[in-house]
């Protein structure tokens, strides 16, 4: 793997843990935004990512999205931030 890669890599994994929700809210942006940033149909479902754990409509990206919210997000959200209760 290249020095450059690894770096990016170890840099995301360091970084502060939020929630997508969080997250969202500290960029200012709107579900719609959010979406169309790491490529979702509908801003209904970046709502759903960003519900609270325990809800009944919350839903855990699929691992294709969960790559671009980790790379989207600089690493500030995480996979296992969506299963991480607060």
């Amino acid at each position: 793997m290249p020095l450059a890669t690894w770096s990016c890599s170890l840099a995301m994994c360091l970084g502060p843990n939020m929630t997508m929700n969080e997250w969202r809210l500290s960029q200012r942006m709107s579900y719609q935004k959010l979406a169309e940033k790491v490529g979702a149909s509908h801003a209904a479902v970046a709502r759903r990512w960003c519900l609270p754990a325990g809800h009944k409509d919350r839903m855990v990206p699929a691992r294709k999205f969960m790559l671009r919210i980790i790379e989207a997000t600089l690493g500030q959200v995480k996979a296992d931030d969506f299963y991480r209760v607060r």
